[in-house]
């Protein structure tokens, strides 16, 4: 079960990278941050379940951002 969550993580990461490489703005997007959200908490969960410590990191920080971008708009708006 833990492997599909992984792989669906992936995949959502990579269609919001590959989107943002092919569409202008989209970068900024609230549909751009849940993708990144959704599929960085996905991994998060595998690398927790995998006990892989330096991925851990990497997605709890991969989650952390959208999240405070989306939460703190005014904060992190560029000006």
């Amino acid at each position: 079960m833990q492997l599909y969550v992984g792989i669906i993580g992936s995949i959502l990461c990579i269609i919001a990278l590959a989107i943002t490489l092919f569409k202008s703005g989209f970068g900024d997007s609230v549909k751009y941050k849940l993708l990144n959200l959704s599929g960085g908490a996905c991994l998060l969960y595998y690398a927790i379940v995998e006990h892989a410590i330096p991925f851990i990191i990497l997605e709890a920080i991969w989650v952390l951002l959208p999240l405070i971008t989306m939460l703190l708009p005014k904060v992190t708006r560029n000006k």
